[in-house]
């Protein structure tokens, strides 16, 4: 015979009950925040250049609560190889936060000129887009103090190429700030170069002339121009972390259509039909 009493039992089957009520609330609340999340990458995939579908998360718990709330803690879109005219391949993060909705706006994400408390961009570029632009090839860029891969950000940097006319690469310090609303990257100390564009060797850079230190900081320095750069505002913070260069903007207290998460791009190369 059971030990359990007739009420324990009873007890134990109501618990059990709300247990599975409980994971099948999460689960369908987890479906209807998917289907959202799908239909929103499908539209900005769908009226933009992006190569591939976007990334994207909304947030909440439960999601569907935002029905009477009226408002999505945050939206979410990540759109990684992103082309970018003027400056090649990038990754770009975008997110709306506490984005008021109607109900409809929830199941379908058709949010247009939303109120939204922040609204933040931030892009990621690499050694080859940022080396492009500084004409140094084979930049690599690393953290000035921790120069493991999970380093944290820095606003100082280690950078490492080829200037332009140069044979060999040189190595230098750099600062990365955001000064008036622009963006810099600044060539601080000379750490190791060349001592001319033929030397078969580099030079610690305390033993390099004043104008070869002063030439080669001139080729890592530089104001990026980013009017060009697929952020909603200006920028507000630059860093390094993991080898790439982090460029951040927000806005508070705006307004926000779903369309605004979706960077600006190049138009995708038309293919030709096979056999033409």
């Amino acid at each position: 015979m059971s030990s359990f009493s007739p009420r324990r039992r009873t007890l134990i089957w109501v618990a059990v009950g709300l247990i599975i009520a409980f994971v099948m609330a999460v689960i369908a609340d987890s479906l209807v925040a998917a289907r959202t999340e799908y239909r929103i990458s499908q539209r900005l995939y769908t009226n933009s250049d992006l190569p591939n579908p976007p990334a994207v998360e909304v947030a909440g718990f439960p999601y569907v609560a935002s029905t009477f709330t009226h408002e999505l803690p945050s939206v979410t879109v990540t759109a990684r190889d992103v082309d970018v005219p003027g400056w090649g391949l990038m990754s770009v993060h975008s997110s709306a936060q506490y984005v008021t909705v109607t109900s409809d706006d929830v199941f379908t994400g058709n949010i247009e000129n939303a109120p939204a408390r922040k609204v933040f961009y931030r892009i990621q570029l690499d050694g080859v887009s940022i080396g492009d632009k500084i004409k140094i090839s084979d930049l690599l860029i690393q953290n000035k103090d921790d120069i493991s891969p999970r380093g944290g950000w820095e606003s100082e940097a280690i950078f490492e190429g080829t200037p332009k006319g140069y044979n060999l690469p040189a190595t230098v310090q750099v600062s990365l700030r955001v000064k008036a609303g622009e963006a810099y990257i600044t060539a601080t100390d000379v750490i190791e170069a060349p001592a001319s564009e033929s030397s078969a060797t580099v030079t610690d850079g305390n033993e390099l002339s004043d104008a070869t230190r002063q030439h080669i900081m001139d080729q890592f320095t530089m104001k990026l121009d980013t009017s060009t750069l697929p952020l909603r505002g200006k920028p507000v913070r630059i860093y390094v972390s993991g080898g790439s260069v982090f460029i951040e903007a927000e806005q508070y207290y705006t307004s926000v259509s779903i369309q605004d998460l979706a960077p600006r791009t190049r138009p995708l190369p038309e293919t030709e039909e096979p056999g033409l």
